[in-house]
């Protein structure tokens, strides 16, 4: 039997820093490497700057083995649901038995940290937190710390491995390796921690070959061209060749559309809001640019991110219960070499869940095999996906993915290996 470590990604561009991981992960495992990557919107809220089949495409050539789809269903939530979204995709291939996870922190007992925040105490602190308008990364921070106060640690002890264990964690990648380690707890997988080399998460400068995506998508955007020794030659490419990002004029007014016609109550029926923010997100009806939107929204309770997804929530048009699915409905294949080939036989018999290779019209008609109850839950990711890809596709600057039904249109990428 073949095993494998995976990755949950989104790739938005891939970068050097995501090649690092890669190789890393196979070098220090042998074992092939399966990406669970977000589909056509990102965690924070954003359209892809390439399409989901070119961006796994990429992965591929640059030494992931198999990609697979998170639906948005998880890759358009929070850190939490993002985290547990992609391990329960993971482990329902049956061939992964690791996941590698890039860490600003690797000396955390991350382990350690999951177990002490998932206790019923500090799970009823959480909720006493954010009733009083913290955010949830927030109210985790501070129980952590309220953790090691409460133990006593020192600061000397606080530099061993026992104090790191309670220590309060503020960034972004170590937030969500804390994330991976409590969904991994209900499984046998193991993470492997990489540290993150080069720029942080957020930083928006180019300042070198290994800058965060969100710098080059800044660099991309601004017409910079440092952005191109931040990424391998053949993302390079791709990123000159296919005018990357989005109408972000259209994007603002369909959402604007939308908000000016819904009431208060729709918008609440419509996302994941909560504490009266709909009434904020119905304000936002009035402003003259996305970015004043954003402005007029965000706050130390409500991060940017959280309402850039409740705004693209909103774009979907589904009701708010579809956004809170506990588990993938299906393996969506996006790319696959040789190897990932052999992976994709092998899943035939180790797979928990169905696994789509290629989608057509007619598919409902194909799940016939099904419970009742996994048809619908299958069908309703699925077609909140559709969707997905279509608005996608709407705000695309290229004439050639401005298109509908791309989702029929687009087969999974076979990478033949180099000769």
């Amino acid at each position: 039997m073949i095993t494998a470590t995976g990755i949950i990604a989104e790739y938005n561009p891939f970068h050097n820093g995501h090649l690092y991981q890669l190789r890393e992960a196979t070098r220090l495992t042998g074992q092939p490497v399966v990406v669970a990557m977000s589909a056509s919107f990102m965690q924070r809220g954003e359209p892809a700057c390439l399409s989901k089949w070119l961006r796994a495409r990429l992965a591929v050539e640059n030494g992931a083995a198999l990609v697979l789809e998170l639906p948005t269903a998880f890759s358009l939530r929070s850190a939490q649901f993002f985290a547990s979204g992609g391990v329960q995709l993971l482990a329902a291939t049956g061939s992964v038995n690791t996941l590698s996870c890039g860490v600003e922190s690797p000396e955390l007992d991350f382990g350690a940290l999951a177990q002490r925040i998932t206790s019923d105490a500090a799970q009823g602190r959480i909720r006493s937190l954010l009733s009083q308008g913290k955010s949830y990364a927030a109210a985790c921070a501070a129980v952590l710390s309220e953790a090691q106060q409460e133990a006593g640690v020192t600061a000397m002890q606080a530099s061993s491995n026992e104090g790191k264990a309670f220590a309060g964690l503020t960034k972004p990648n170590d937030i969500l390796a804390l994330e991976y380690a409590k969904a991994l707890q209900a499984t046998d997988i193991k993470l492997l921690f990489i540290e993150r080399r080069g720029d942080g998460y957020n930083d928006r400068e180019i300042s070198g070959t290994m800058s965060s995506a969100t710098a080059i998508r800044q660099a991309l955007n601004n017409s910079d061209d440092g952005w191109q020794q931040a990424v391998p030659a053949s993302v390079r490419q791709a990123l000159l060749d296919n005018a990357p990002g989005y109408d972000a004029a259209l994007l603002w007014q369909l959402l604007r559309y939308k908000l000016r016609l819904m009431s208060v109550d729709a918008i609440a029926d419509a996302c994941q809001c909560s504490e009266g923010l709909e009434n904020l997100l119905k304000d936002a009806a009035a402003c003259p640019s996305f970015a004043e939107a954003l402005q007029l929204c965000t706050s130390k309770r409500y991060t940017t991110s959280r309402i850039r997804r409740l705004f693209m929530q909103l774009l979907l048009d589904v009701p708010r219960w579809r956004w809170e699915d506990n588990a993938p409905a299906y393996l969506r294949v996006l790319a696959f070499n040789d190897t990932g080939r052999q992976l994709l036989k092998q899943m035939k018999s180790t797979a928990s869940l169905p696994i789509i290779t290629g989608l057509y019209r007619n598919w409902p008609q194909r799940l016939q095999h099904l419970s009742i109850r996994q048809q619908q839950i299958y069908a309703q990711q699925l077609e909140l996906e559709l969707k997905a890809t279509e608005l996608w596709s709407l705000l695309q600057l290229n004439p050639d993915l401005n298109r509908y039904g791309n989702d029929y249109l687009i087969s999974p990428s076979y990478v033949k290996p180099l000769l």
